[in-house]
């Protein structure tokens, strides 16, 4: 933190001019945003003479656009309230920032307390939330500036690429602060659905590190229950969602180590979170992280799903190891010949195996990453043996999305399929009506009445367990 003068004027607006003479067609010095602030050494003319350390430089600035503010604990309660003021106010962020850290120097001992810290972190988290999003045709122009202002006050922000662009991120300090002193149940949801933010995960995690780090935020999740008084309903939907998302991936990774109990419970924790979400609480801007979760979740449900019994002539299946993580896969009939292993680094879901009612065909579910769930078809061919194809949720490329079988249509030649997938941050949802011998698309539909009689070949079994009807 910059030390303080006994008087400081925290600029109040943007595109400040610091003169180097108190008129105004004198030379400018620097431009000064929001937030910054200055020592004050003197007054002429409604002028002010002051030294800019951020910019270490003198010069002068028109008073009305700035607020002097004395260094001292009587200052401190009109500061506090400033600060509260602005917590909740868009686009003043670095100027909320500016009188919290004022407010830390001149505050009586014993005054630093969680909200304060809280607030802080919240100025800081949702100024880079504005520079992310931020471009010359936003309007929203002042935000990399305001950045700078914020960095001048010790807040740590960093640039992080991610799949869909940079974005600015905030170290947390100030939550971790907060949470340490005992907040409230909002303030406390307020910081930890903050620090566990997946826009700021640092690409190119190892396995075992990203599993530490899901672990981690999920520990953070866990110690605020939706469930508690002085939660909105807003937020505690927020908390579902988030541990949603975060359980399914760790239901994958878990399986990947192979610890199926373990990983069946958190699979249905996640499912178990995201059904509590009041659809009727969901605010417009969550909508998007809902469907998201619902995909996630839906990739990895068959982690807590049962195996269907084994009818009488059906056919298995037999995994085995292959090269140094894969998983093998053979497709065993009663009688007849076995499918060419087919191998995959990813997870086989081997309670989601299904077959035709002729035995003809029969799918089953890997998820090759958490969050993408494939549809590996087995068809047999007129000389007995099997061809494999693999069904992706699309074919845009791997982001988040699933592919599953609802039903075999009854002569076991077609079957109605689901995919679901989030494209540049989009869900989309297509119900299919398939010829196996083909894969060929007959009807297509955004909802599951819309393909007609072959509606009818979707399971009981299905329509129960299924997330793409929600």
């Amino acid at each position: 933190m910059l030390p303080l003068a006994v008087t400081a004027a925290v600029v109040v607006g943007d595109h400040v001019a610091l003169r180097a003479a108190a008129e105004r067609t004198s030379a400018q010095q620097a431009v000064l945003w929001k937030g910054d602030w200055l020592e004050v050494r003197g007054d002429k003319k409604g002028w002010l003479k002051v030294w800019d350390h951020r910019h270490e430089r003198g010069g002068w600035v028109l008073a009305k656009n700035v607020k002097a503010i004395a260094l001292e604990e009587a200052s401190a309660p009109a500061v506090r309230a400033v600060v509260d003021f602005l917590r909740d106010t868009p686009g003043q962020e670095s100027l909320g920032i500016a009188y919290a850290a004022i407010y830390l120097k001149v505050a009586p001992k014993g005054a630093i307390d969680a909200p304060l810290l809280i607030t802080i972190g919240s100025f800081a988290e949702r100024l880079a939330r504005r520079a992310s999003t931020s471009s010359p045709t936003s309007g929203d122009t002042a935000a990399a500036e305001q950045l700078e202002v914020a960095r001048s006050w010790g807040i740590v922000l960093q640039s992080i690429e991610q799949p869909d662009g940079a974005h600015i991120c905030y170290d947390g300090a100030a939550f971790h602060g907060g949470l340490a002193l005992g907040p409230g149940p909002a303030d406390a949801a307020t910081a930890v659905l903050a620090l566990t933010e997946p826009g700021c995960e640092p690409q190119g995690l190892g396995a075992t590190a990203r599993v530490a780090r899901d672990e981690a935020r999920l520990a953070l999740l866990e110690r605020v229950s939706p469930a508690q008084a002085g939660i909105g309903a807003v937020t505690a939907n927020r908390l579902r969602i988030r541990r949603a998302e975060i359980g399914a991936q760790l239901a994958w990774a878990t399986a990947r180590r192979g610890d199926v109990p373990a990983a069946a419970k958190q699979a249905e924790q996640a499912f178990a979170m995201l059904a509590r979400v009041e659809k009727t609480d969901l605010a417009d801007d969550d909508a998007p992280s809902y469907a998201a979760a619902a995909v996630g979740v839906a990739a990895s449900r068959w982690a807590a799903l049962p195996a269907l019994p084994v009818p009488k002539l059906a056919l298995s299946l037999a995994l085995a190891d292959g090269e140094p993580g894969e998983t093998c896969v053979t497709l065993v009939p009663k009688q007849g010949t076995a499918s060419t292993p087919k191998c995959t680094h990813g997870q086989v879901w081997p309670a989601s195996l299904r077959t035709s009612a002729d035995r003809s065909t029969a799918v089953i579910a890997v998820e090759p990453l958490p969050g993408w769930l494939e549809l590996w078809l087995f068809r047999r061919g007129d000389d007995g043996g099997w061809m494999i194809d693999v069904l992706p949720p699309n074919t845009d490329g791997p982001d988040r999305g699933y592919v599953e079988l609802a039903g075999f249509s009854p002569d076991g030649t077609r079957a109605v399929v689901v995919r679901e997938s989030r494209t540049a941050g989009v869900v989309r949802r297509s119900f299919e009506a398939i010829t196996l011998g083909t894969l060929a698309v007959d009807r297509q539909s955004a909802n599951l009445g819309g393909l007609g009689p072959a509606a009818r070949w979707a399971s009981a079994e299905w329509r129960q367990r299924t997330l793409s009807l929600r």
